[in-house]
């Protein structure tokens, strides 16, 4: 019978009140508490001393300051996004081995000649790495995923690199969070492990004098929502009729406030103790970026950072390459598209695996709940 359809929709709306809440009261709650702290100097000095319940971001210069992006500031620029997804291991399908695949993409603007170049790089893994880390085979499939998505990505920048013509910016444009949020709860060794990888590739990256930049869509984080939960709990907010939680909250929405199309907040840096174990020069900081459609994080090493210029040249690059996109970067949409393994490259995968035992004279033993699901008999 499959999915009832009938018990689907009567399930949505019985928890359709909680699905979509109204949070307009949050939301006029959050632009007070914003309007009161943006421009607030003495509220900056008592968060770079706050020992709050969560960590809070730093920054220079006024909370809501604004900076319009200049659309042609970089001419000649190339943008490689790199991508990557997996088949895990499927103990019905009889193996433990399991597959990574990389999509890339190299696209250049302003340069006569250039190709634009894609490519998809699969490796497949005999499955008993897992005794090298502690933790579950699923957990070392995405750090291993991770891991080749940098070590890719370097190795294709840094072969553009010697072709570079006069004026030519380099940017390595990544899907997701330079903060590898993933690992922190993961065991100290598989943490460690790979959170050493990942900073080695950046810091290759840091003394080539090459950009990378994590792009986040959609995304979750409530650095800015912790700021105006400090203000209440501080006092600094001083209306004590404000009784909303802000627990539906987002920075995005946050940066909704003061934010236009084609402008992007101040950079901040980030205070987690996690951030801690990264080297100096590669630490996170982040920064908001509205491309028109959306507003999107931007997470960026410390190097860059520290540089307004580095920082007014990736933002006038990320945002010319989303309207490209029609609100997402193009040079990562394609990159996806490289990487992506669809249901029918599952089954290929797996038949292949039953074809090479069968010619090493091996049978591959398929579960019989994976049998039952290839052709059900009544």
């Amino acid at each position: 019978m499959g999915l009832d359809r009938s018990k689907v929709m009567r399930e949505l709306q019985h928890i359709s009140v909680k699905l979509f809440k109204d949070i307009s009261a949050e939301f006029d709650t959050a632009r007070n508490i914003w309007l009161s702290i943006a421009k607030n100097e003495s509220f900056r000095s008592a968060v770079a001393v706050a020992n709050f319940q969560v960590p809070l971001p730093l920054w220079q210069g006024e909370l809501d300051q604004v900076i319009p992006i200049e659309l042609n500031r970089v001419k000649r620029k190339t943008i490689v996004a790199v991508d990557g997804s997996q088949i895990y291991p499927d103990r019905h399908q009889g193996s433990s081995c399991f597959l990574i695949n990389i999509g890339s993409v190299v696209i250049s603007y302003g340069i006569e000649g250039r190709r634009v170049m894609f490519s998809s790089e699969p490796q497949i893994f005999v499955g008993d790495e897992e005794s090298y880390v502690h933790g579950s085979l699923v957990d070392f499939v995405n750090c291993k995923r991770e891991e080749r998505e940098f070590a890719d990505g370097l190795a294709i920048m840094s072969g553009l690199k010697a072709s570079c013509i006069p004026g030519e910016y380099l940017l390595l444009l990544l899907d997701g969070s330079l903060i590898f949020w993933h690992l922190e709860a993961k065991d100290p060794v598989l943490r460690m492990t790979f959170l050493s990888c990942y900073c080695a590739s950046l810091e290759t990256l840091y003394k080539s004098g090459l950009a990378c930049v994590g792009y986040i869509s959609m995304a979750k984080n409530k650095d800015l929502v912790n700021l105006l939960r400090f203000a209440v709990h501080s006092g600094i907010f001083k209306d004590t009729s404000t009784n909303e939680s802000l627990d539906h909250l987002l920075d995005v929405h946050v940066s909704n406030f003061f934010l236009e199309p084609y402008m992007r907040t101040v950079v901040f840096k980030h205070q987690s103790k996690f951030c801690d174990l990264y080297p100096s020069s590669v630490r996170p900081y982040f920064f908001y970026l509205h491309v028109g459609s959306e507003i999107a994080r931007i997470e960026i090493p410390a190097w860059i950072a520290l540089n307004e210029d580095y920082v007014n040249d990736i933002s006038s690059i990320i945002l010319d390459n989303c309207i490209k996109g029609r609100g997402y970067p193009v040079a990562l949409a394609e990159a996806h598209e490289q990487a992506v393994v669809k249901g029918p490259d599952r089954e290929f995968f797996y038949h292949l695996i039953q074809k090479v035992g069968f010619d090493h004279h091996r049978n591959v033993l398929i579960s019989q709940k994976n049998v039952k699901k290839r052709g059900i008999g009544i």
